[in-house]
């Protein structure tokens, strides 16, 4: 190469690519693409730490050809070549949608297993719907006349909040002694002893 471009030319390009490889965005993409690897996915579950008693329960979504974004209309196709079946949210399959490790087996695993709290319903969405504001450079006008991310963002927390409500892991708070009269004098019993007293 040395022939057709310039000794002062190859060493921009060089010192060019030694600040890009040497970038912290650089490191930790590369960093992070290590625990698609089996080796890093073993290292990954076998250095978690977590704790044997919180409830986790996971959100599972397939998307839909009228509402996928541009930006992940190739990475959709890809998992779907890879899977066989378009029964994802683009990145996370729904059968693998789980809150514990689905190819990995050890002590971790098994302890989160146990803290999944089941199988959430299979939601229309995409692995993006979260987000909003982080994505809006990415956006087209595709994206934006389709509504591919107006979507309701609480329904990524609610369900979390309901299922833990219902088995009792978070206790209903009032904030005051007003709220705790409403909320007695709404419900169906007191309505119903309110009734048979008029009656």
């Amino acid at each position: 190469q040395q022939g057709y471009f310039s000794r002062a030319f190859a060493s921009s390009v060089l010192e060019l690519l030694n600040g890009f490889m040497d970038s912290g965005p650089f490191q930790k993409v590369m960093g992070g693409a290590q625990s698609f690897l089996p080796d890093g996915c073993r290292a990954f579950w076998r250095e978690a730490q977590h704790l044997p008693h919180i409830p986790t329960c996971t959100m599972r979504g397939v998307l839909e050809s009228h509402t996928i974004p541009e930006a992940l209309e190739m990475l959709s196709h890809i998992l779907t070549k890879q899977s066989g079946s378009a029964l994802h949210d683009s990145q996370v399959h729904v059968y693998d949608a789980v809150a514990y490790p689905v190819y990995c087996s050890n002590r971790n695993g098994r302890l989160l297993k146990k803290c999944a709290v089941g199988d959430s319903a299979i939601q229309r969405t995409h692995h993006w719907s979260p987000l909003s504001d982080e994505v809006e450079f990415l956006q087209t006008q595709h994206d934006v006349a389709q509504g591919s991310f107006e979507c309701a963002k609480d329904r990524h927390v609610f369900p979390w909040v309901d299922v833990n409500v219902r088995f009792g892991f978070i206790k209903y708070q009032y904030g005051n002694e007003e709220d705790e009269k409403t909320k007695t004098r709404g419900s169906p019993q007191t309505r119903s002893q309110s009734l048979d007293e008029k009656w």
